[in-house]
């Protein structure tokens, strides 16, 4: 397999965009709301690390624009990732090669990441917040802003 060779998979709810090239495993993942005129040949290529990460990111859905969309994604290791939103709920994960993503629409929540006996916290950017966004001629421009967040060992219930 060359260098330029790549498998990609779309989310559904997002259009996000996931681009993995088995060869030397690197990805790159766009949003719809990435800025037209750059294609997705023109985004830089991410090296896998092999470390546990969760990456939050979020978008207007492409049509609906009162709609929001919200994914985590993050680096697979090998061991189950289970994500659990604020109102409990679990969405599905899904697995592409070494990466790994869940999405869902809806009102902003906070997702808990947990993976190899450990945990992350994923808080989300302010969409529309002064790095994210900003209006132009009275529009709203999204700009879409990933919020990285570590993985810390899961806190133990302690017994008095």
């Amino acid at each position: 397999m060359t260098a330029t060779q790549y498998e990609e998979l779309m989310l559904p709810v997002s259009g996000l965009q996931v681009h993995w090239r088995a060869g030397d495993e690197h990805f790159r993942i766009r949003s719809p709301a990435s800025d037209a005129r750059m294609s997705s040949d023109q985004l830089p290529w991410r090296p896998w690390s092999g470390h546990n990460m969760a990456v939050g990111t979020s978008g207007p859905i492409v049509g609906e624009p009162a709609a929001m969309w919200w994914a985590v994604w993050g680096e697979y290791t090998g061991a189950d990732v289970q994500v659990t939103l604020d109102d409990r709920s679990h969405p599905a994960v899904i697995v592409f090669h070494k990466l790994w993503m869940t999405e869902w629409r809806g009102r902003a929540q906070a997702a808990t990441v947990i993976t190899a006996g450990q945990q992350a916290d994923v808080q989300f950017a302010t969409p529309f917040g002064p790095t994210a966004g900003r209006t132009i001629d009275g529009a709203r421009k999204w700009h879409n802003v990933e919020t990285p967040s570590g993985f810390h060992d899961i806190p133990r219930n302690r017994i008095r």
